[in-house]
């Protein structure tokens, strides 16, 4: 059994003649949405034309009702100018529709009537929204009472032909205060229907099912109580039972819901990161699952977030976007944490949903989004106030859940047990396999690049040399500096006090890897130690030498960090490592290191998401603002529970009994708040 519905849609007019209509546009919108929502109207597909030609529509029409089934609902929707002619002939405009020449390029009365009496499907439901919409049905014979569904049949869409119209076969369709000729606004009859279905009001009966008696029952009423002078209409053919439309979400004596403020491309996202996450999700945790998905038509099994991620392609082409979403998420997470992705990934989804309920009881979407803004900040600052200092001994135990590998999780612990946990470490794919390390001399410093021109590689926003020359110069970089470097061999670190717009203009000519960053003259000195060479003054740069500049084995550079590994040959700088690591094995190494490298600086969290549940907890108590703001700040903080509860699950356990002894970085679980932020103000925002 399937739900169907065509919704057409016509404000524009090649024919000057036919005003502008801007009510159909937005009431199309909203009727999707409505319809879509798999808690009320639940269609399985819901096409939208707008501004289509007479040929156009009458193809789709054609083709959603010759395709049904016997046990299928197909609803269609007209939202447009309706003409009429002498004889009584009632045309729906199209946007090549010529006025006075209706029968050959708008379309006829007949025409759907005739395809709605041949559809196979047993419910047909036709909403017009028209001037004159009642000439649709006159000689039809007025419906008679329809039976109310017993319980036993709930599951049964209903069977028959019926059209509802906005007004009588001479009345005209007002939107608002104006007529629908004329005016701007929404119309009053779809907005009406859209109230009823998405608020649960036109439920008369508290069976929680709409069905089309009372969706009009409701909307005539509405519509009179507004404009005496509108009349809906209906009509019902070869009914036995009412066609149900929508579902009212609960029993008598339920809070009715206000008119949903959500679009159907919002639901069209929702559904397609619902079904992205899931995946994603059952990676989580030490018992996490693995996924399998297609690469190339052929089955993989993977248990990465980023391979997942990449690699899945929905089967559903309307999931799509979602899924985009889902990849940017996961994208964002490992370029700034490198651990953390599924988690942002579950908090994001838990928190579309949530923003939905309350999309669902009518609140403004961008009134939500302050507050999810709100939150973010604040839950930011509850992290770093639940944080404590990571524990030389937690060290292994957070590699290893990082990493998902306790192997990986020892070997780190070992060389952060000599570099310490602050000291520089790198990371490199090896040519053989398995796993090795190198302990050497290097230095870290909290400077990136000059700018985001000087990256190499896009993806990971980073810089990485390997063998370069480092020119030390203090004070300003003079603009003679692409002079200076032209015969420097190799990859190359430029490092200075000051880096005016010439200077940076020469660097960035160059035909190679050559990076530039600021520092003070601290920092100057402190690389000078380990890499050797000379701190140059501007003026001596021309007639530098090339045992003036300095050496390492491997610099890595991004937009935070700068981090260089000499080696065992140099005397200066502190205690580095080096971690060569095979090519399935390289990615969980660096989220390893990069989870332990910011916990050392942020602090660490009780692991398996709960720390964050807990944060989650806190946040809610501390909600402020408007009560749309509230409302999106409490559907954000809900979410923070999410992680733990997959963690659990996927472990066959519940929260209460999750290891104790686990650890999750602080400063991985602020970016995994910002970035399902992020995702959730994007989300809020399509229209």
């Amino acid at each position: 059994m399937g739900r169907y519905a065509l919704l057409v849609a016509t404000g524009e007019y090649e024919d000057v003649r036919l005003s502008r209509l801007r009510a159909p546009e937005q009431d199309v919108e909203r009727l999707a949405a409505v319809l879509e929502d798999p808690d009320v109207g639940g269609f399985t597909s819901v096409e939208v034309l707008r501004d289509k030609t007479d040929y156009e529509i009458r193809r789709a029409v054609e083709e959603v009702l010759a395709a049904r089934e016997a046990e299928d609902l197909v609803l269609l929707y007209f939202s447009c100018h309706g003409l009429t002619t002498p004889a009584r002939r009632l045309y729906f405009a199209a946007s090549n529709t010529v006025q006075d020449r209706p029968a050959g390029t708008a379309i006829p009365r007949s025409f759907l009537n005739e395809q709605l009496e041949d559809c196979r499907a047993s419910g047909r439901l036709l909403l017009l929204d028209c001037c004159f919409s009642g000439a649709f049905v006159e000689g039809f014979k007025a419906a008679s009472d329809i039976a109310v569904l017993d319980d036993a049949v709930l599951d049964d869409v209903g069977t028959g032909y019926v059209v509802m119209t906005a007004s009588n076969a001479y009345e005209y369709a007002f939107e608002q205060d104006s007529l629908s000729l004329d005016a701007p606004r929404a119309s009053l009859f779809t907005d009406v229907l859209i109230e009823g279905l998405a608020s649960g009001n036109a439920d008369l009966d508290g069976d929680g099912w709409i069905d089309v008696d009372e969706l009009f029952k409701y909307a005539q009423g509405e519509v009179r109580g507004r404009r005496p002078d509108q009349t809906p209409q209906f009509f019902a053919h070869g009914s036995s039972t009412p066609l149900r439309i929508a579902r009212a979400g609960g029993a008598p004596g339920r809070r009715l819901r206000r008119t949903a403020s959500y679009t159907s491309g919002q639901l069209l996202v929702a559904r397609g990161f619902r079904a992205a996450a899931e995946p994603v999700c059952r990676t989580l945790g030490p018992m996490g699952r693995r996924a399998v998905v297609f690469v190339d038509r052929r089955p993989v099994e993977l248990s990465d977030a980023s391979a997942i991620a990449s690699a899945l392609q929905p089967d559903d082409p309307r999931d799509s976007l979602g899924a985009e979403y889902v990849r940017d998420l996961v994208r964002e997470v490992r370029r700034d944490a490198g651990d953390g992705a599924a988690s942002a990934v579950a908090v994001a989804r838990a928190a579309i949903g949530g923003l939905i309920e309350a999309m669902r009881d009518g609140h403004n979407p961008v009134r939500l989004m302050r507050g999810v803004r709100a939150a973010a900040a604040r839950a930011v600052e509850l992290i770093a106030e639940a944080a404590v200092p990571l524990k030389m001994r937690a060290v292994e135990g957070l590699a290893t859940a990082a990493s998902g590998d306790r192997e990986i999780g020892a070997l780190v612990r070992d060389v952060v047990g000599v570099t310490g946990r602050r000291g520089p470490i790198l990371v490199e794919e090896s040519k053989g396999f398995g796993l090795e390390h190198e302990i050497g001399r290097g230095v870290r410093f909290d400077r990136g690049y000059a700018s985001s021109l000087f990256v190499i590689d896009a993806a990971r926003r980073e810089a990485v040399l390997v063998n370069p020359g480092v020119l030390l110069v203090s004070g300003h970089l003079p603009e003679t500096v692409g002079e200076a470097i032209k015969n420097v061999p190799g990859d190359l670190l430029v490092v200075c006090e000051e880096l005016p717009h010439e200077a940076l203009a020469e660097l960035l000519e160059a035909q190679r890897p050559v990076i530039a960053v600021v520092v003070d003259e601290d920092g100057l000195n402190q690389l000078q130690r380990a890499v050797g060479g000379t701190v140059l003054d501007a003026d001596l740069l021309l007639s530098a030498k090339l045992r003036s500049y300095g050496r390492a084995k491997k610099i890595v550079v991004t937009e935070r960090e700068t981090v260089v590994f000499v080696g065992r040959t140099s005397v200066g700088g502190g205690p580095a490592g080096l971690i060569r690591a095979g090519a399935s094995e390289i990615a969980k190494v660096e989220r390893a290191v990069r989870a332990v490298r910011s916990a050392a600086y942020e602090g660490v969290l009780r692991g398996g998401g709960v720390g964050l549940a807990e944060v989650g907890a806190r946040l809610a108590a501390d909600a402020v603002g408007t009560l749309e703001e509230i409302a999106g700040w409490q559907a954000f903080a809900a979410a923070f529970a999410e992680p733990a509860r997959l963690v659990a699950e996927n472990a066959a356990l519940t929260v209460e009994d999750l290891d104790p002894s686990l650890l999750d970085s602080a400063g991985v679980a602020r970016v995994v708040v910002n970035a399902a932020a992020g995702t959730a103000s994007r989300f809020l925002l399509v229209g």
